[in-house]
Parts: C-alpha cells; structure tokens; sequence
C-alpha cells in the first residue's frame, strides 16, 4: 500500500546526557522531523546530528527511521501537517538546503576549559556579542519546521499552511 500524502510530525528524543554548557536549564531534548513513509509507522527521519565542537559542527541526515514510539529514547511525537508523497525529495532538499547549527565552541588549551567562539574558531572578543548555542532544537523549531511552512508543502487537513 502506498501512501499519497505523508503525515509529519517533531519527535524528542531523550538524550542520554544533558549539555552542561547550554545556558537554558531545563531539560533538552534531540529533536527530529520525521515523516511517516509507511502503514507501519515507519518513516524518513530528518535532523541535524553532531557536535558544536566539531571542526564543522553539525551536518544534516535523512535516514530510515523506525516507528518513533517503539525505538530507545523516545519522549514526544507532535503532529505538524502531511506533505504530498510526491514532494518528499523537494522537502529533503528544502531541509538539506538549510544551513545546519555551525562550530559553536573549542577547546582552549590556556584555560583547559570549552569556550564559545565563532564558526571559524576564533574566540569572541571582550565588547563582542556572543549568541546563545545552536542545536537540532534550534534548527528544527527556528529553522526546518518554519521553512517547511513558508514553502507550502506542508498542509493541515488538505490546506497549505502559511506563515504569517
């Protein structure tokens, strides 16, 4: 059986271990978007993976995805819309096009401690602005579900939803 509409959804994820880093001292989450491919709840997972400490920070992964509810780790599946089957490569696109959260931190050998910096590595100066870190939460609630809105491939009830 083949689906002509497939339904959208957020997924959170527990993480085994929390950042001691971030700033927000509530507890966090690996958030995901998943679109359900198959009658068994099966589907396509879409997030951003990896570490802002890396050289490169995180990278953007589609991969198969089990049924959310039955796999290690789950905590929250919330309904965003359904895209038409036919536009599932145009959303990976769309998604694979936005730009993943980036380095964010690096390892200072002269204070033996993580400090914030820029993409490139560089530390941030005294009078500078250092933004708060990026991670899948960011990408995926201020990045990948409003970009899904505005390019009206997701729809609500057979209506595209559109960003005001």
């Amino acid at each position: 059986m083949s689906f002509t509409t497939y339904n959208v959804y957020r997924i959170e994820y527990e993480l085994g271990l929390q950042d001691p880093l971030m700033e927000q001292p509530t507890k966090r989450y690996h958030n995901v978007i998943f679109i359900e491919t198959d009658v068994n709840g099966r589907g396509r997972k879409l997030q951003v993976t990896g570490a802002i400490g890396d050289l490169n920070g995180m990278v953007f992964v589609e991969e198969q995805g089990l049924k959310p509810e039955n796999t290690d780790g789950f905590w929250r599946k919330s309904y965003l819309g359904q895209i038409q089957a036919s536009d599932y490569g145009k959303v990976v696109e769309l998604l694979k096009g936005l730009d993943p959260p980036p380095r964010q931190r690096i390892f200072d050998t002269t204070t033996m401690a993580w400090q914030k910096c820029k993409p490139d590595g560089t530390l941030y100066g005294p009078q500078e602005e250092v933004p708060p870190y990026r991670k899948c939460t960011e990408w995926t609630l201020e990045e990948a579900i409003p970009a899904l809105i505005k390019s009206g491939f997701l729809h609500a009830h057979g209506v595209a939803l559109q960003r005001e």
